[in-house]
C-alpha cells in the first residue's frame, strides 16, 4: 500500500519537502544567532555605560583600542580649541532639527579628541566652545563610516560641514591626528552652557524582532512537515477508497456471473412430468 511513496513524483516531493524543512530550520537558527548577539551587544553597551568613568587619556595611553573603549563612560581634562569646530549636519532631536557640533578638545599630555558638544536648531547661532581648563564627561563612540546607500561626505563643499562622525576624514581637515573615538558630550566642570544639548543615548529598547523571525521560521517548518503527513494520508485514504470500490466491482461481477450460471442451468435442465 504505502509502495506509491518510491514513485518518482513522490522522491521528488519528499525532497522538496525535507530541502523545505531544514532550508527553514537554518533560517530560524540564523535568526536567534542574531537574537544572542543582539543581546550581548545591549547587555555589554549598558554594562559599559554602568560602570565607573574612566580617564580616556590614560586608557589611550596604556594601548586599548577603540573596540574595547567604544561605549564606555569616559573623562577627559584639558581644553577645546574654538578654530577647529565642525557642523554634523542633519541631524534630529526630537521635532526638531539642525546640527551637532564638533569641536577638536587637546587632552591635557594626551591627543586631540572630537567632542560631540550637542544638538543646536536650524538658523540658530553655533555657539563657541568654553575657555580655559575644564574635565567633560561622556560616551565614547567608534568613527563612523559611510553606509550603503549614503550619500558621499563632501560637505557641501564646506570644510567645516560633515554628513558624519569620520575621524579619518575630520583628522585629514584638521591636518593633525585625532584619537580613534570620539565623545558624546554629557557633563563637564565647570558646567558648559546650552546650547549645544546633550545627545541623547542610544535608544537600545528596539532594534529587529529576530526572536519573532525564528519563531515564525520553525512554525513554518512544522507547517510543511505537517503538509507532508496530510498529502500522505490523503493519497493513502484515496488509494484505499479506490481498491475498495474495484473489490467491491470484482464481487458485484463474480455474483452477477454466478447468477447467469444458475440461471442458464436451469433453464437447460428438463421439465419433471408431472404424476
Amino acid at each position: 500500500m504505502y509502495r506509491f511513496l518510491f514513485r518518482p513524483k513522490w522522491l521528488f516531493f519528499h525532497l522538496l519537502v525535507v530541502t523545505g524543512i531544514v532550508s527553514m530550520l537554518l533560517l530560524g537558527k540564523w535568526q536567534w544567532t542574531k537574537y544572542g548577539a543582539r543581546n550581548d551587544f545591549v547587555a555589554k553597551v549598558h554594562s559599559r555605560e554602568n560602570a565607573t568613568p574612566s580617564d580616556l587619556g590614560q586608557r589611550l595611553a596604556a594601548g586599548d583600542t577603540a573596540a574595547a573603549i567604544e561605549y564606555s563612560r569616559v573623562t577627559a581634562s584639558g581644553s577645546y580649541l574654538p578654530g577647529d569646530q565642525f557642523s554634523l549636519i542633519n541631524q534630529a532631536q526630537g521635532a526638531d532639527t539642525g546640527v551637532d557640533v564638533l569641536t577638536a578638545f587637546q587632552i591635557t599630555g594626551g591627543p586631540v579628541v572630537i567632542v560631540n558638544r550637542g544638538f543646536v536648531n536650524d538658523g540658530a547661532t553655533v555657539p563657541a566652545p568654553p575657555a580655559g581648563t575644564l574635565l567633560i564627561g561622556g560616551t565614547a563612540r567608534v568613527t563612523q563610516v559611510r553606509g550603503t546607500g549614503e550619500l558621499t561626505d563632501n560637505g557641501n563643499g564646506s570644510k567645516t560641514e560633515v554628513r558624519r562622525v569620520d575621524l579619518d576624514l575630520i583628522s585629514s581637515r584638521l591636518g593633525t591626528p585625532v584619537a580613534p573615538v570620539f565623545i558624546d558630550f554629557i557633563a563637564s566642570k565647570p558646567t558648559s552652557p546650552s546650547p549645544p544639548y546633550p545627545v541623547p543615548l542610544p535608544d537600545l529598547s528596539g532594534g529587529p524582532p529576530y526572536l519573532s523571525y525564528s519563531i515564525q521560521w520553525c512554525i513554518f517548518s512544522t507547517c510543511v512537515a505537517v503538509g507532508w503527513v496530510f498529502a500522505v494520508r490523503r493519497s493513502l485514504r484515496t488509494r484505499r477508497r479506490a481498491a475498495a470500490n474495484e473489490a467491491g466491482a470484482a464481487n458485484a461481477s463474480t455474483s452477477a456471473d454466478d447468477d447467469d450460471r444458475q440461471l442458464a442451468v436451469s433453464e437447460a435442465s428438463p421439465v419433471q412430468p408431472s404424476a
